[in-house]
């Protein structure tokens, strides 16, 4: 381990020294700005591209052994929260800045650990679902005779306008309990363990915790105050040295398991939140089944080191994210780095940004780097335009009844607690933004973030929560635990555990992950009803011949218009006849063959009458493909994929046979 650590640090060394050359001029404030990236290109480009390091992983994984993990070798009980601080000084909720250039030089464990995830763990070509975790507490610690409790914390100027919400809840069979906001955490923290009954499920906490340049609530009638820890692993690369952070409020037994979910509508008048309440309501009674929910929207912001820090974010962005998702979902990636295939152009950046907003996603995700007022600037300097910045939100065009749900994994974007309003707070608050925002409140590190995407979409996708709290809650306990705890989450964390340990910097690795549990909040309401669509059952088909009928049948539980679709795998190599102004959409448009079939519940079959030359290059002999079904009906949605393999045309007997004719061994599909 110690030799490949060094011939790590070597090669990384001689790669910053060859493309020292082709680094650009930048300003001061700008180098600043890079420089405390939490990604490191070059480091990670190299790793990526060496693929003995993931071959050692892939090899353990074979073979049922687990990597080591420094730190992690053992199950232990989360760690004992710590105890919950007074509000920093003034110069501490200061817009921050970036961490000096000499915290710039990140170890190894934190700039790689986010790179590759359990994702690269490809699906395996029968189907067989991951098997899902058994034993949380959260869902385990309520009693089924009682409803849930939701706790609203919230001023008395807003108790009015919340009382829609109030009564909805309880109209659904939610206990909901109202008490007044406090001047400090440690008194809210107090009033919330005095209100719970046991039951706590959900936390509501209608205010903002702004605190002015004279460290005091910008309006202390509406202050809602937020809690704050001392930053432990991520300190030498935060300007300010406590983090800011609602989750704790949800720990009643002070036990280090949470307890209650909080989100927060950070609303400043009672018109705000009347207008967030009625999106809510839209949102939750919509009838919209149209095929928006099965899309994943996924940005991936640029580095500023150069061409090598691009194919690490975008390894991040369709690795990680795309990977951990399941194989139905219809992901769209734009890409700002001009060397992807998932770049649209410096000047369509923003726009297809938006465009791609308007046209709808059950999930909008961004990863790369932010600001407490913008996301990264494509290109990457003090000339490029911003990927979305608060001048963009008035341009957010989406019906409230098909919102998306929208994830940052950034730095600063949900820094509500400065002075100015932060991005994630405005863009809840846009006429048409997100109907909930996770997003990172100061400096956020790559395996953190990685941790907490993973956790999320597990617990969305495959635990199929009703709630958004509910997701939340889940995530935490995955976030409190070593990957050891059990077999299905070290599986999802292998590649990120697996690098981080090879590469000697497994060590804080669960320290990371519990401090991003402080540093993620959510923007929403966490009573959210996100319930999960419906399943369309596709039955194993036989391999796909080019030139041959195909039968695709299954299972639908509901009437409507069902679509069939053939894709490929999202990020394969494009034809190089492929134009440069169409290979964004190019890229994107995975679809190989589509039909669409009217369906009643039960049975359905969809024969194809000759699967068409065109669907592959004509030099493959085998190819993955996936099977995913959307079907649109007038009371619900339903999706589902199977995975399956396309052969050639087999050879005429006067053909000459070629090296392509030699038996092709299938491996596992990647999506």
């Amino acid at each position: 381990m110690l030799v490949l650590k060094n011939l790590v640090t070597r090669r990384v060394r001689e790669e910053n020294a060859s493309n020292s050359s082709l680094t650009r001029r930048v300003t001061k404030q700008e180098e600043q700005r890079v420089r405390s990236s939490n990604i490191d290109g070059p480091m990670i480009n190299w790793i990526l591209k060496n693929l003995c390091l993931v071959g050692i992983i892939v090899a353990l994984a074979a073979t049922g052994c687990a990597p080591n993990v420094p730190g992690s070798s053992q199950p232990r009980e989360p760690q004992e929260p710590q105890e919950i601080t007074a509000e920093p000084s003034a110069s501490e909720v200061l817009s921050p800045i970036e961490a000096s250039p000499e915290a710039a030089v990140e170890p190894i464990t934190s700039i790689v650990e986010a790179t590759t995830s359990s994702a690269a763990v490809t699906d395996s070509i029968d189907n067989t679902a991951a098997p899902s975790d058994v034993g949380l507490p959260i869902a385990e610690s309520f009693s089924t005779a009682s409803p849930a409790l939701a706790i609203a914390v919230c001023p008395e100027p807003f108790q009015r306008a919340l009382e829609p919400w109030v009564q909805r809840r309880r109209q659904e069979g939610m206990d909901v309990t109202i008490i007044a906001s406090q001047p400090t955490a440690e008194a809210l923290q107090q009033s919330l363990i005095t209100a719970n009954n046991g039951q706590c499920r959900y936390i509501l906490l209608v205010g903002d915790s702004q605190l002015s340049l004279h460290n005091e609530p910008t309006d202390p009638k509406l202050f809602v105050p937020t809690a704050y820890i001392d930053a432990d692993v991520s300190a030498p690369y935060q300007q300010s040295p406590r983090l800011p952070g609602d989750y704790t409020f949800g720990d009643f037994d002070r036990d280090g398991i949470i307890d209650a979910a909080v989100g927060r509508l950070p609303v400043k008048n009672a018109a705000e939140l009347t207008m967030l309440i009625n999106r809510v309501i839209a949102y939750e009674d919509s009838n919209n089944f149209g095929r928006w929910r099965s899309r994943v929207d996924l940005i991936a912001g640029i580095g500023g080191f150069g061409t090598l820090v691009d194919g690490a974010i975008e390894m991040v962005a369709s690795n990680i994210i795309t990977g951990s998702l399941p194989g139905s979902t219809r992901t769209r990636i734009t890409h700002a780095s001009p060397t992807s295939d998932f770049h649209p152009g410096i000047a369509e950046f923003t726009p297809n940004v938006l465009r791609n907003y308007e046209d709808g996603a059950r999930f909008w995700v961004y990863a790369g780097h932010g600001w407490i007022n913008e996301l990264d600037r494509v290109p990457g300097n003090q000339f490029g335009r911003p990927v979305l910045s608060m001048s963009d939100l008035p341009n957010l065009r989406r019906s409230h009844a098909s919102s998306p749900i929208a994830l940052m994994l950034a730095c600063y974007t949900g820094a509500f607690d400065v002075p100015e309003d932060c991005l994630a707070e405005r863009m809840l608050l846009a006429d048409d933004g997100p109907i909930a925002i996770l997003a990172g409140s100061r400096v956020t590190m790559p395996y953190g973030n990685a941790a907490t995407a993973i956790g999320l979409i597990n617990a969305v996708y495959a635990e199929r929560t009703p709630r958004l709290g509910d997701a939340w809650l889940k995530a935490l306990y995955e976030l409190s635990l070593p990957s050891t705890s059990n077999p299905a989450l070290q599986t999802r964390r292998l590649m990120i555990d697996g690098i981080a340990s090879i590469l000697g910097g497994g060590a804080r690795m669960d320290d990371e992950r519990r401090e991003h549990m402080q540093l993620y909040n959510w923007f929403g309401d966490p009573t959210l009803r996100i319930s999960a669509d419906a399943k369309v059952e596709i039955a194993k088909p036989a391999d796909a011949v080019v030139g041959r009928p195909w039968l695709i049948q299954g299972t639908v539980p509901l009437a409507g218009e069902l679509t069939i679709e053939i894709h490929r795998r999202l990020g394969s190599p494009l034809p190089t006849e492929i134009r440069s102004e169409t290979r964004y959409q190019a890229a994107n448009d995975t679809v190989l063959f589509s039909r669409t079939i009217a369906v009643q519940p039960g049975a359905w079959r969809c024969e194809i009458e000759e699967l068409p030359s065109s669907l592959t290059d004509g030099k493959t002999a085998l190819m993955p493909i996936i099977i995913k079904a959307d079907l649109v009906g007038k009371t619900g949605f339903a999706s589902g994929w199977h995975a399956a393999w396309l052969r050639s045309a087999p050879k005429q007997p006067n053909e000459s046979p070629t090296s392509d004719s030699n038996t092709v061994t299938p491996t596992p599909i990647s999506r």
